[in-house]
C-alpha cells in the first residue's frame, strides 16, 4: 500500500486492513517519501504488487494497481474487485498477474 501523502493514510489503512481480513500479506509504507521513492523500493524488493492511494482513489474507494515489472502501467479499480482478484490469485495459484 503506496498512498501519496499523509492525507490518504487512512484511506490507505482501510485497504491494508481490508487485505489482511481476506488473508493476503500487506504491507503499508507510511515513510513521508515521494511516490517514485516508494515505488523504485516496492520494485528492487520484488513486490509483485504496488496499491497507490491519491485523493480520487480515496474518494472512489478505489487503488491504482501497479504490477511489478510493467513500466508505468496501472489499472484502477474499485478495493473490493482488487482483495477478490488477489484471493482469486492465492487460491488457483496463478503464475500470471490476473490483474
Amino acid at each position: 500500500m503506496l498512498p501519496i501523502s499523509d492525507a490518504q493514510l487512512d484511506a490507505a489503512r482501510a485497504v491494508h486492513d481490508a487485505l489482511q481480513k481476506a488473508g493476503i500479506r500487506s504491507h503499508l509504507d507510511e515513510r513521508s517519501e515521494t511516490l517514485n521513492y516508494k515505488i523504485r523500493d516496492a520494485e528492487t524488493h520484488k513486490i509483485p504488487y504496488m496499491a497507490v492511494v491519491g485523493q480520487r482513489e480515496a474518494e472512489a474507494k478505489s487503488v491504482a494497481v501497479r504490477v511489478r515489472g510493467s513500466g508505468n502501467k496501472q489499472v484502477v479499480m474499485p478495493v473490493q474487485e482488487f482483495v477478490e482478484k488477489l484471493k482469486e490469485e492465492v487460491h488457483t495459484r496463478s503464475l500470471k498477474p490476473l490483474i
